[in-house]
């Protein structure tokens, strides 16, 4: 239980932060990585295509200490590119960031640190999804399966859905990441949350994996795909 509300919490601040809400993941602080020992830095690499902006967002977050460390900005020669274009540093994102106009399924992360030590890793597969034709309403009363059009997910990928309106609160998150899966249940508890009337239901699909080169802190790296959002009525 700990762990799924950890995910949970993680997953929707994500989703917030591309709605134009401030992105706070762990720790807002931010330092230079002087002073900080290379070997001791996680590396967090992320390719995400929103089908409704129809654009790309690549980011490579660093870590002093592991995932819940501090969040470092590359200087004094270090430096990370996606396919081979470096990545400037945003406050907002709290990483190194570029955005791109239309959709990029796969690239490559190189990250040089202040000793001159390269390390590169390829973002996993990304897989896409939809809403199925009809899902209009969501009874609150009721457990409710959403069913996407896609292929069932494998190993490493998971679906996220979240419900919301514009009414801090009123929200709902579910997540799947069964291997073979093929739908979400949205259970009661869950819709409880929310409020009766019109919501956008948000559904992403990622496939992350541990980094095939980091040092000894390890590092994760992920491609998401966000399907076209849909607005439902939700109802008692």
């Amino acid at each position: 239980m700990k762990h799924a509300a950890l995910f949970q919490k993680k997953w929707m601040k994500k989703t917030l932060a591309l709605l134009a809400l401030p992105l706070l993941l762990v720790s807002c602080e931010k330092e230079k990585p002087e002073g900080a020992n290379p070997g001791k830095i996680y590396t967090d690499y992320e390719l995400f295509y929103d089908q409704n902006e129809d654009k790309t967002y690549v980011i490579a977050r660093f870590k002093f200490g592991g995932p819940t460390g501090t969040n470092l900005e590359l200087t004094n020669g270090a430096n990370v590119k996606f396919n081979g274009e470096e990545l400037t540093y945003s406050g907002f994102y709290f990483g190194h960031m570029k955005e791109y106009a239309g959709k990029i399924s796969s690239g490559t992360f190189v990250y040089m640190d202040g000793d001159g030590h390269q390390f590169t890793n390829a973002t996993p597969v990304m897989d896409t999804l939809a809403f199925q034709p009809g899902f209009d309403t969501i009874v609150k009363s009721q457990a409710n399966t959403l069913s996407w059009d896609g292929s069932p997910l494998t190993l490493n990928q998971s679906v996220g859905v979240f419900i919301g309106s514009w009414t801090w609160g009123q929200n709902a998150l579910f997540y799947q990441n069964q291997v073979g899966a093929t739908n979400v249940v949205l259970g009661v508890t869950g819709l409880n949350s929310l409020a009766t009337g019109s919501s956008t239901v948000y559904l992403d699909r990622t496939n992350e994996t541990n980094v095939a080169q980091g040092t000894i802190e390890g590092g994760k790296i992920r491609s998401k795909y966000r399907a076209w959002n849909r607005v439902v009525q939700i109802v008692p």
